[in-house]
């Protein structure tokens, strides 16, 4: 790769995905700044869209609610957020997991082990 990159990690797993995000490495000379723009951008509209749905959800049950979004490990930001609002209850939903992640409850993180 060329382009103003000093140190690019691709990470692989085996599955074709992985390979194939190799090869996309590989082929496109990208600018760490402009690159990391893009991003944040897409981030910024797949949160407003997510907080736009869950508004709406709200407004039709007629719910006063707030909004907050934070940055960082998500375990770790909910509690954090759990414990500066005081919260009684956290309500989560979960994945859609096949049979087989279904038959292995216990690799399931669930939240309330860390609050």
């Amino acid at each position: 790769m060329a382009g103003n990159l000093g140190c690019v990690v691709v990470s692989v797993d085996g599955n074709e995905g992985s390979m194939d995000a190799l090869r996309w490495a590989l082929d496109n000379d990208l600018e760490v700044p402009a690159f990391t723009v893009a991003i944040e951008a897409h981030q910024k509209r797949i949160t407003d869209a997510i907080l736009n749905h869950a508004l709406q959800i709200c407004a039709e049950k007629k719910a006063n609610v707030k909004t907050q979004v934070v940055i960082g490990d998500p375990k770790e930001k909910i509690c954090e957020v759990i414990e500066n609002v005081h919260a009684d209850l956290l309500v989560m939903g979960s994945r859609a997991f096949g049979p087989i992640k279904r038959y292995f409850p216990h690799c399931n993180f669930s939240i309330s082990h860390c609050c």
